[in-house]
């Protein structure tokens, strides 16, 4: 009975396919936050909430590339750091 709460197992391959595009996509907010920072640290917006975004997008970041270390994921998610323009 207690069987059908449980949530489906995902598989390997599939986790470490959505891990991959994760921190992708948290590599891109990372560098889009520092490059946003340095564009806006000039202007009339509290810069302690720009330093707080880019903070927290960077923790983001490195939780991700950590999740991916203990999984070893050795080469697995290099395709990461390559944004197709």
């Amino acid at each position: 009975m207690f069987r059908m709460f449980r949530r489906p197992k995902l598989d390997r391959s599939e986790y470490d396919r959505r891990l991959v595009f994760a921190i992708d996509d948290m590599k891109y907010d990372f560098q889009k936050a520092k490059n946003s920072e340095e564009a806006l640290f000039e202007s009339d917006i509290n810069p302690r909430l720009i330093k707080a975004q880019t903070a927290l997008a960077k923790q983001k970041y490195f939780f991700l590339l950590r999740a991916a270390r203990e999984r070893k994921m050795n080469g697995q998610w290099q395709t990461a750091f390559v944004r197709p323009e």
